[in-house]
Order: C-alpha cells, then sequence, then structure tokens
C-alpha cells in the first residue's frame, strides 16, 4: 500500500515539473521574440540603406533637355534617370522608351524624336542641300524662296519691253542690278524673243529657262 502511494506521489511530482518547464521554455521564447524580430529589421534596414547609397553610371542621350552621363541610385528606373537629365524635350517620343525599367550600370538610355519632327527635318536638309544655301542662310532665306515659288505660279507675265524696274524685279531670280541691266539694255535695242534676254548681262541660258515662262514681248 505504502508502494503504492509512494508510485502515485512520484508520478504527480513528474507531472508538475513537466508543466512548470512548459511554462519556463514558453516564457523564454515570448521574450527572445522581440529580439529577434529588431534584429531582423535592423538587417532590412541596413540592406535597404546599402541599396539607396550605392549608384551607377549611365548615359542619357537623345530627346531630353540635358543629355550626359550620370550617377543614379543603382535602384532607380529609366524616367528618373531621365528627369536627372533634364526630362524630355517637347519633340521627344516616350511611347517608345521603357520609363519603368531598371536601370544598370554602363547603360545608354536614348530618348527617340518624334517621327513628324524626324521627317521634317529630313526634308529640310534635302531642301537645304538642293538650294545650294548653308544651313543659316537656308533658315533665313529658305521659306521666302519657298513661297516666292509659289506665288510664281500665280503670277501674271511680265512685258519684258515696257515693263519698270521694280514690275521686274518680281521675275524668279531677278534682283535690282539685274533689273537695271534689263532696262539699260532694251534701251539700246527692243526684245524681239524671250531669246534676247542672254543680251543682258548676267542672264545665260539656265536663268532663261526659268524667265521663259514668266515673260512676254510686246
Amino acid at each position: 500500500m505504502q508502494a503504492k502511494a509512494k508510485k502515485i506521489i512520484f508520478i504527480a511530482v513528474l507531472i508538475v515539473g513537466c508543466i512548470i518547464t512548459g511554462f519556463i521554455s514558453t516564457d523564454n521564447k515570448e521574450k527572445s521574440l522581440p529580439m529577434g524580430s529588431m534584429l531582423q529589421s535592423s538587417q532590412t534596414a541596413a540592406v535597404s540603406k546599402s541599396a539607396q547609397t550605392k549608384t551607377v553610371r549611365v548615359q542619357v542621350s537623345g530627346a531630353v533637355l540635358e543629355p550626359g552621363i550620370y550617377d543614379v541610385p543603382a535602384s532607380c528606373r529609366v524616367e528618373e534617370a531621365i528627369a536627372a537629365a533634364g526630362g524630355l524635350t517637347e519633340n521627344a517620343d516616350s511611347e517608345r522608351v521603357n520609363l519603368v525599367r531598371k536601370v544598370r550600370d554602363g547603360m545608354q538610355i536614348r530618348v527617340p524624336v518624334q517621327k513628324a519632327t524626324r521627317t521634317s527635318r529630313t526634308q529640310r536638309k534635302k531642301a537645304q542641300a538642293k538650294s545650294g544655301l548653308g544651313e543659316s542662310a537656308y533658315k533665313k532665306y529658305g521659306s521666302a524662296k519657298a513661297g516666292s515659288g509659289r506665288n510664281n505660279s500665280m503670277m501674271q507675265n511680265v512685258r519684258i519691253n515696257s515693263a519698270s524696274a521694280g514690275e521686274l524685279q518680281q521675275l524668279p531670280g531677278i534682283g535690282p542690278a539685274l533689273a537695271q541691266r534689263i532696262v539699260e539694255t532694251r534701251n539700246s535695242g527692243r526684245f524681239t524673243s524671250a531669246e534676247d534676254l542672254l543680251r543682258v548681262p548676267g542672264i545665260g541660258k539656265a536663268k532663261l529657262a526659268k524667265l521663259r515662262n514668266y515673260v512676254e514681248v510686246d
């Protein structure tokens, strides 16, 4: 009977000991959990800060306000690199650039211009080459020459035997000096045909070909 009682007391003590040990273990875990969480947060913040301080070098060119080479955060995207270059110009074709793409070291970001702008620029260069004018001269006189060409198709023929020097200047390629020579030449002998304009110093066959459709012998 005593042996059985001792056995029951031993089992009860063992159970109580296990319960106490379980409480102690749970308490230790709860105490250690905030420390582990704080450590993980600290490591994450350190990695994030490192990513922000690291930079890469990229080249931004094309339709931006300030093309050049820039050092930008490694975590930034193309739109931020373009912003560092002053942003897009008015004729930039942003639809052909992936603005959300992440940048990488040594990357070249080229922003194209709109197709319509490229076409007009190409046409201007062709017209410039055809006119034989330099770029600055074409910008100054190109439009005026084009306009005079349109007016030539609508203007009335000029009577070369009776027109004044001012009226003669309406002819394509005829300036004040050449108009005065035409007047002086006809004073020494009237023009009987358009070919007689070859008598005027400064008018050759090429210029006569341009004048032929706009002159009339009276």
